[in-house]
């Protein structure tokens, strides 16, 4: 594409679209007002790959920056809290047409200011879905691709408040959000960090927990970073303890060769606090243990207690880490912030 077109359509799909995919019979299930009938104000302009020999779209084809942001408001209000289906059906309709919307912000050449804010709405989505489907199966969820579309994002939106703060020369606590989502995301990430003190240095207060728990893991010290971890804001930590079976296995590892030993223990209930096991999950972590050949031993036979018997050449290492899971903590946390339209959209006008 050799030029950037301007786009004046002002609704949420073009016409050309619409009648297409009702003839075609493409309108999914969000865009009906009864199973089978399409409903016109109801569709969103679906994600269509760029192809070399596809001819450049026409203006009318493209949405304006205010029907940009309609149809996010819309994605974000009306069919995320659809719940006459599942969320994971939810979030492929709503990620498609994120991606939509994506690519006329490229196709346009949005400057910042207008991109900023249909970006960072799209980054807080696939923050909370990240967490929310990590423990789907991969028929109904790729965390591969959430997670390379939410870095790609991330970074842009950083990019993007980069070129503002030149113009504007301050940072509200607001702005430094997305900031705060980036190193959360990226935690344990030495490039992430080196971005961090470099732009910040490491006492700006509003980012000093984040780059505190960064230095954490680049020293080793993954129990303090999961400490840390949970004092994140909500969504924060939801998309940091993505991380979390990555620390509990470099901790676990490192465990293996302070306390091996071949008489002596480790209470098995200790373990579950250093490794930060809430209620929910503490049925997992003999088994969690077992996966990295760590021995699961009785303490006390008469109390029905366990204990861990760490050998540093038991250690599987080749064992690859285990899957993420949710936390009762942090569910919670979401749970009190409110609507999740409102988390998603707490800066959507202003």
């Amino acid at each position: 594409m050799n030029q950037f077109v301007r786009g004046t359509c002002e609704d949420m799909c073009p016409k050309s679209e619409i009648d297409l995919r009702i003839r075609e019979r493409l309108v999914h299930f969000f865009e009906t007002e009864a199973p089978g009938i399409p409903d016109r104000h109801r569709m969103v302009k679906e994600f269509s790959r760029s192809a070399a020999d596809r001819r450049q779209p026409k203006p009318w084809e493209i949405r304006t920056p205010r029907a940009l942001m309609e149809s996010l408001h819309y994605l974000l209000t009306i069919v995320l809290t659809d719940s006459r289906r599942p969320f994971h059906q939810r979030y492929e309709f709503i990620f498609d047409r994120m991606r939509a919307i994506r690519q006329e912000v490229v196709i346009q050449d949005l400057p910042a200011a207008e991109t900023l804010p249909l970006l960072k709405p799209i980054v807080r989505f696939l923050c909370l879905s990240a967490y929310r489907l990590c423990e789907s199966p991969i028929s109904e969820f790729d965390p591969k691709i959430c997670s390379q579309h939410l870095q790609e994002c991330l970074k842009k939106v950083l990019r993007c408040q980069e070129e503002l703060s030149k113009l504007e020369k301050s940072f509200t606590w607001e702005r430094f959000e997305m900031e705060r989502l980036y190193l959360a995301f990226n935690l344990g990430s030495a490039e992430a960090t080196s971005w961090a003190i470099n732009r910040h240095g490491t006492v700006k207060p509003e980012l000093m927990p984040h780059i505190a728990a960064q230095l954490d893991c680049l020293r080793g010290n993954f129990f303090g970073a999961i400490q840390r971890m949970f004092r994140f804001t909500p969504l924060e930590a939801a998309v940091a303890s993505l991380q979390l079976p990555t620390f509990r296995r470099r901790i676990l590892q490192q465990f293996s060769i302070a306390y091996q030993s071949r008489v002596q223990t480790v209470p098995l209930e200790w373990l579950e606090t250093v490794l930060h096991y809430d209620m929910h999950e503490r049925t997992f972590l003999p088994d969690d243990c077992r996966h990295y050949n760590i021995q699961i031993v009785p303490s006390d036979k008469e109390n029905r207690a366990w204990a861990v018997k760490f050998e540093r050449t038991q250690f599987d290492a080749q064992q690859a880490v285990i899957p993420p899971r949710k936390s009762r903590f942090i569910d919670d946390a979401l749970e009190r912030s409110g609507s999740i339209s409102d988390v998603l959209l707490c800066d959507f006008y202003g």
